[in-house]
């Protein structure tokens, strides 16, 4: 496979590699071809979006003889002993991408510490992992006799255990409570690279497997809980399948641990340190990016376990209800660009999205998509920007919802008002001398709220607040508005690639997309 790999903009490389089978095996041998560190991600150019760049997921997502690679280089923290307090680093100082010890300790006592942040989503085809070498060598000649005589291999304890064992590890690094559904992938895509492994019995042979794979990712939970694994402590206490504090919209990291060589008390006092920072005129933005960073944990532990009120969260992270960091925060959960993604996939689909608006008015009359296309029609500038915002308002009304995400209000009236009664939703101000075909120089601030607090104010346009909104709900783990649940479930899941098993309205939606 031919690769153009692109290190920064003045160091772009040519090299061939094999076809790697997955996203890890293809950051191995980049690293071994290039010579680099691991702790990078991909991004692609995607030839059925024009060569825009897109985050790299899944293998199979690449050009299958070349193809054109971005790689961008991830924070690493350099800790300290548990006891060690961190101190405030200089205003001036030229450097603060890591946080060093406070004692004199040297460098050779210090390791830097990859994030164990998950990176991946889960992929379209499972990739099996190697086994020890005697298993596979028994494996390989049970998959030569399956092929002679349809013969399948007697499982011993030592290789059940073995193949368990690696799989479980590996369906991990994917997700900690993988769905039934997940798990007859895996066994099937076991089989399929192992036929000698067929449970007898069976139509596919794989059902005994996925419920080995359900057992035993049971016991590995409870093995990794034992040894304190943060995201499995949490629902330690004979919490029921409806209770269970877990990923739901296919976050990656939903409750990581604490970086190793840090404890709660350190991370406290960063975020202490942050909690005054930016009331000073000057703020230290490169610090507090990386004290970000470094208290996403402590940070992750409070909205997911004690669920305090918005108005709380502001408080003790104030520098969290910030555009930039919103971005910042929806990467740390996902590994994923919320910014670029939505406005590619939103541009990608607007045309397409438009078209079916506009069917959908002649065939059933719906007065409210109707006067939102009337108003696009109407407009003579920032065609772009109306175009997107149009095709992101439509959607409730398509599906429809019964639920407002944003409310349209006058410059004479006051905000305060207007934010009652408001769980979550964008108030649009507009000057009162506005006509009703409104252009995007008629609107004077665009405000986010959550539970009836303003968090985020003069956003721009309709689409930029309503991408920000949509992190926000990732970053303080609020749920979508249940009368609007169609609307998120479909950016999610089409827009930004998150999840698989899509709602039958959904589904019938990004069919009709494709069609078009």
């Amino acid at each position: 496979m031919l690769l153009r790999v692109i290190l920064s903009p003045d160091n772009v490389r040519k090299i061939s590699v094999p076809t790697p089978s997955s996203v890890k095996e293809l950051c191995t041998c980049l690293c071994e071809k290039l010579q680099i560190e691991k702790g990078f991600t991909i991004q692609y150019e995607d030839p059925d979006f024009n060569n825009q760049l897109c985050n790299l997921h899944d293998i199979s997502e690449l050009p299958p003889e070349k193809a054109t690679l971005r790689l961008h280089w991830e924070l690493f923290l350099t800790p300290i002993s548990v006891h060690s307090k961190l101190t405030d680093p200089p205003a001036d100082a030229e450097s603060t991408l890591s946080i060093q010890p406070s004692t004199s300790a040297t460098s050779s006592n210090s390791t830097q510490v990859a994030s164990l942040l998950r990176s991946e989503h889960w992929p379209s085809k499972f990739p099996i992992p190697c086994f020890s070498y005697d298993v596979e060598l028994k494996l390989q000649k049970a998959n030569e006799e399956y092929e002679k005589n349809g013969k399948s291999l007697t499982v011993s304890r030592d290789i059940l255990m073995e193949v368990l064992g690696k799989l479980a590890e590996a369906i991990y690094t994917f997700k900690a409570y993988p769905k039934d559904t997940d798990l007859k992938k895996v066994a099937s895509a076991l089989i399929e690279k192992h036929p000698c492994l067929k449970r007898p019995g069976s139509e596919t042979g794989c059902e005994g497997w996925t419920l080995s794979l359900k057992n035993k990712m049971q016991n590995y939970r409870q093995k990794l809980c034992e040894l304190g694994c943060a995201e499995l402590i949490l629902n330690r206490r004979n919490a029921s399948k409806q209770t269970l504090k877990r990923p739901r919209r296919s976050e990656l990291n939903f409750l990581p641990d604490i970086p190793t060589g840090f404890d709660e008390e350190a991370l406290e006092n960063e975020r202490k340190w942050m909690e005054e920072e930016v009331k000073k005129k000057d703020v230290n933005m490169r610090a507090l990016n990386t004290k970000m960073d470094f208290t996403f944990s402590l940070r992750r532990r409070e909205v997911v376990e004690d669920q305090p009120l918005v108005s709380t969260l502001k408080q003790r992270w104030p520098a969290l209800f910030n555009e930039e960091q919103v971005y910042a925060e929806f990467r740390r959960i996902n590994h994923l660009d919320l910014k670029s993604t939505f406005l590619t996939s939103l541009d990608n689909n607007s045309r397409g999205l438009l078209k079916l608006f506009r069917a959908k008015v002649i065939q059933r009359g719906d007065c409210d998509l109707e006067t939102l296309l009337d108003n696009l029609d109407e407009q003579m500038a920032d065609l772009t920007v109306q175009r997107r915002a149009t095709a992101l308002r439509g959607l409730p009304f398509y599906f429809k919802e019964h639920g407002t995400i944003c409310k349209t209000i006058l410059s004479s009236e006051a905000l305060e008002h207007h934010k009652v009664g408001m769980k979550m939703g964008i108030l649009e101000v507009v000057s009162s001398n506005s006509s009703t075909s409104r252009s995007l120089s008629d609107v004077v601030n665009v405000a986010i709220v959550l539970e009836e607090e303003v968090v985020l104010e003069n956003m721009g346009d309709f689409v930029s607040a309503f991408i920000v909104l949509f992190g926000m709900l990732y970053a303080l783990n609020m749920e979508y508005n249940k009368d609007l649940r169609y609307t998120f479930e479909f950016i999610q899941k089409v827009f930004l690639n998150m999840g698989t098993e899509c709602s039958k309205k959904v589904q019938t939606l990004m069919s009709k997309l494709l069609e078009n």
